[in-house]
């Protein structure tokens, strides 16, 4: 027999944005959440770390976990019904209530909701923390840091390793992120908003496959092009990067078709809508098709075709933010707002042309007879 879950809540927040915090608290009463602010907050540098060490210390004596939200977080209403749901499939886990829609940890979000599984790993380097549960243990861990690192989500996932707690995001995310000026430096970055954010109940969320997943398709901030995470449990955050151009030889891609294809798929993007940078198109296209491609061959290991899983609304929705979520920071959040639909519109055919390819048989990897279009 399980033990009831006691669950204790805080929002971290700063000076400046009291009010939002206060706010968040007030709409959910059922949480009792202390507000929580920034010990130094004109001090040298923007400290996200200083303050978490205080939220995660408000952790009750008699909780089992304790959640965390920060400031611009905005949550679904039953989002303490939801949590203590999650936790109790997951007691001994960190549980992410969100993940931004660029991040690596969004490629395994996707997947996930194609797949309808209600956790995705993270596999980045740092642990979302926006909204995020952990068992209570960690949390006084956490309480006794010292950071050394600016950055909380940085410290967290430093702590975690440490301790050897695993790290899940819920699928859908249960916490979105609001748009104002970022205090922590990350503006640039764009909206930043959630990967796979619903509100609604959803009827398709049986699992389709029991898969675990070792190779991500991804995108590169730091670089505007896709890659590959693999599984790598000598790693410390447990994945390795690889190249994308020898992980598709590995898998018996024509790359140069790949090339070809992406390049003729994009150039018509481009003549429609020239203000888009030619060399993101095209790693959007791939990114997508990538994607695509690697539903279908998880689903093909178990001999399910993908046509019965691209119904999906979860699945919909995580895909209708990779366009988005990859252009975040190459253009002005209200223009990107703007060609929103155009992105979504863009991303979905590549992801249709990678999950059911002409050429593909008995659930394979796709190769040139499916790039010949």
């Amino acid at each position: 027999m399980t033990s009831p879950i006691g669950l204790s809540a805080a929002i971290m927040t700063h000076p400046a944005r009291r009010a939002r915090a206060l706010a968040l608290r007030d709409s959910l009463p059922e949480l009792s959440l202390q507000v929580v602010e920034d010990p130094d907050p004109y001090g040298p540098g923007s400290c996200s770390a200083r303050t978490a060490v205080l939220a995660w210390g408000a952790v009750a004596p008699e909780a089992t976990h304790h959640l965390v939200l920060q400031d611009d977080a905005v949550p679904v209403a039953d989002l303490r019904e939801r949590v203590l749901r999650r936790v109790g499939e997951r007691p001994a886990a960190a549980i992410s209530l969100y993940t931004e829609w660029a991040s690596a940890t969004s490629s395994a979000v996707h997947l996930a909701a194609w797949l309808g599984q209600s956790f995705a790993e993270v596999c980045d380097p740092y642990t979302p923390c926006i909204g995020l549960v952990l068992p209570a243990e960690a949390a006084r861990e956490l309480a006794r840091e010292r950071p050394e690192v600016p950055q909380d989500d940085v410290m967290i996932a430093g702590v975690l390793r440490r301790l050897g707690v695993p790290e899940y995001v819920t699928v859908p995310n249960l916490v979105q992120h609001a748009t104002e000026v970022s205090l922590t430096g990350n503006t640039p970055m764009g909206l930043r908003l959630a990967a796979c954010y619903s509100t609604a109940p959803h009827s398709d969320t049986a699992p389709v496959v029991d898969a675990r997943v070792d190779l991500l398709p991804c995108f590169s901030r730091s670089y505007g092009r896709p890659y590959y995470l693999e599984r790598d449990p000598g790693s410390v955050s447990g994945w390795s990067q690889r190249g994308l151009l020898e992980t598709l030889r590995r898998r018996d891609v024509d790359v140069p078709a790949l090339q070809r294809t992406a390049a003729r798929r994009s150039a018509d993007l481009h003549r429609a809508q020239p203000d888009l940078r030619p060399d993101i198109v095209i790693s959007l296209w791939i990114t997508a098709w990538l994607a695509g491609a690697e539903l279908r061959r998880l689903l093909g290991d178990h001999a399910v075709d993908p046509v019965e899983v691209l119904d999906r609304r979860l699945g919909q929705i995580a895909l209708a933010n990779i366009g988005p979520g990859i252009f975040d920071q190459y253009m002005l959040p209200e223009r990107l707002l703007e060609l929103s639909p155009v992105l979504e519109t863009f991303a979905r055919t590549a992801f249709t042309e990678g999950v059911t390819p002409s050429g593909a048989r008995d659930g394979r990897f796709p190769d040139h007879r499916s790039l010949s279009g």
